[in-house]
């Protein structure tokens, strides 16, 4: 999987605003998603598989949100994609509660 196509992903999650590396607007719901490097695997003496770890943050005011396990369940459709997390803060000066996930998506990594 591409990272464009991981953050196609993102944006089928519905009623969820997507931004890369940050919002630039935000309304209740929205993810910012980032590359955080690549990551490769070797076996046999040689590189076997590439991909790239991706920070994705979900932010809502909704309390109880259904949609951080929605996230959850679509990522993990996907045999290219591990997940991890999510850590959860609330954020007392905006009023968001922050789900974070890491990510990593392998089969090249590539733009």
């Amino acid at each position: 999987m591409t990272v464009k196509e991981f953050r196609d992903v993102l944006c089928g999650l519905e009623g969820v605003e997507v931004f890369h590396k940050e919002a630039h607007k935000s309304s209740d719901n929205y993810i910012v998603w980032n590359e955080l490097g690549g990551l490769s695997l070797d076996a046999d003496g040689g590189r076997t598989e590439t991909g790239m770890r991706i920070s994705v943050g979900f932010y809502t005011k909704q309390e109880y949100s259904v949609i951080p396990t929605e996230l959850e369940l679509m990522l993990c459709e996907y045999d290219d994609i591990c997940l991890d997390g999510p850590e959860i803060d609330y954020e007392e000066d905006t009023g968001f509660t922050h789900y974070e996930y890491l990510a990593e998506v392998y089969g090249g990594g590539k733009v």
